[in-house]
């Protein structure tokens, strides 16, 4: 009997070749996931600003004998240049081709000034404090035009339908990094002579905010529509202005945008400056008890930012507003109830965990309810209303500190939040996104 030999068809040189390629194709990210993916890395590297600079420097000047109305001079000051360069900021982006590049170099100049107030202590002694409060106030020249590019850059870069998503993630990786440097930055403070101590930790915002800036030029923004032309334009400034002044009228949805969020803010912002100065002063609170609130607050950060952009996803951003919007009204107040040091981390859970509800819902709702066309100048105006808000507020709060006392300034910022979920409710703001966005 002759045994049947199965012949065995080996694959061609070709076909081996094509198999192994086949899997890197399909590995291959799309532009869309890659800048995706840059922006994480970009916002991730954003924590060592977070939990270093920001955390930080309020704590450092309050250390050096700030008065309240000084402290609050740090919000406000750069919050009132933001507002009165807002408007030519709009018109310099909007006729900007590659906003990609308008937003790294602004980050730059602003970041530089960290590593100029990292510096100064080695060149003065007096008057320290208000010296870095002028930094700050100069840093928002570049800050105002950062805000406007940048918001363009992401509204090219993510479309509607992952924005919360992917900015529930970019948020969640920031708050973890701050979370994890705000601990490391405490020890360090606590360990390392004054002030020395504060002067690294603002050197490492400086190299982490460079960072973020080398994967934010990565990025590479989809082809589109090409800016209007100079010619199209109306050819003086008062008549692209009074163009823009119909356009908001047109716009009633971002009017009533405007109006309810800038309520809000007002009462986020009214006792911002009072934080660090009860933290210190009533409650004796340590440099490494401030981190571990910190940390408590970016952990419950990433939580949060999941957690809403999930259901702003379902159930639509109005919901989320009105929940958070009541639930971080209980931070102030809660705030003023305490009366020892170790109930801080505990009361930072409630800040981390609503606020960024509000996050979700005001950045995703503002790109739905401006124009596509004149997103640049009405995101300029968003901007105004918020820095005012952000500029009166803390001033407000230490005016009402001095007269009525901290605590009560917190209970009226608590109220502040109920107002403006009422508003929210009355005029349906977020419900009616979509109808004038992309």
């Amino acid at each position: 009997m002759k045994a049947h030999v199965r012949r065995i068809k080996l694959p061609s040189a070709a076909q081996v070749s094509a198999r192994h390629r086949q899997p890197r194709r399909r590995r291959q990210l799309s532009l869309e996931d890659r800048n995706i993916r840059y922006l994480y890395i970009d916002t991730a590297f954003q924590g060592l600003v977070s939990g270093g600079i920001t955390t930080f420097l309020p704590v450092f000047i309050v250390r050096l004998g700030a008065s309240s109305l000084l402290v609050s001079l740090l919000t406000s000051l750069p919050a009132i240049v933001v507002a009165l360069l807002s408007i030519p900021s709009g018109l310099f982006v909007e006729r900007r081709r590659d906003h990609l590049r308008v937003t790294n170099w602004g980050r730059l100049a602003y970041r530089s000034c960290f590593l100029l107030v990292a510096a100064i202590p080695f060149f003065m002694s007096h008057h320290l404090a208000e010296t870095i409060v002028v930094i700050q106030a100069l840093q928002a020249v570049p800050g105002a035009i950062i805000n406007l590019s940048w918001t363009a850059v992401v509204a090219e870069v993510i479309p509607p339908k992952r924005r919360p998503s992917v900015n529930g993630g970019r948020w969640s990786a920031v708050s973890l990094v701050s979370a994890l440097a705000v601990v490391l930055f405490g020890y360090l403070l606590e360990r390392l002579i004054f002030p020395t101590n504060y002067q690294i930790v603002f050197a490492i915002s400086f190299l982490g905010g460079l960072f973020s800036i080398y994967f934010f030029s990565l990025i590479k923004l989809p082809a589109g529509p090409l800016p209007q032309a100079p010619a199209a334009r109306a050819p003086t400034l008062a008549g692209r202005l009074r163009r823009y002044v119909n356009a908001f009228v047109e716009t009633p949805v971002f009017l009533r945008f405007l109006f309810t969020t800038f309520v809000l803010r007002f009462g986020l912002a009214l006792p911002a400056a009072l934080y660090s100065i009860y933290w210190i002063r009533h409650l004796n609170a340590t440099d490494v008890l401030i981190g571990w609130q910190t940390t408590v607050g970016s952990l419950t950060l990433i939580v949060g930012y999941f957690s809403w952009g999930r259901v702003a996803s379902r159930k639509g951003h109005q919901l989320v507003l009105m929940i958070c919007t009541i639930g971080a009204g209980f931070y102030p107040a809660a705030t003023g109830l305490v009366t020892a040091q170790a109930w801080l981390p505990v009361v930072a859970l409630l800040r981390g965990f609503f606020t960024t509800g509000i996050d979700i819902s005001f950045f995703d709702t503002l790109l739905h309810v401006c124009p596509a066309e004149k997103r640049p100048i009405f995101v300029a105006v968003n901007t105004i209303s918020a820095h005012l808000a952000i500029f009166l507020g803390p001033i407000a709060g230490s005016l009402l500190a001095d007269w009525l006392g901290i605590r009560a300034v917190f209970f009226i910022a608590g109220g502040i939040h109920l107002l403006a979920a009422l508003l929210f409710q009355l005029f349906h703001v977020a419900a009616e996104e979509g109808e004038t966005g992309d």
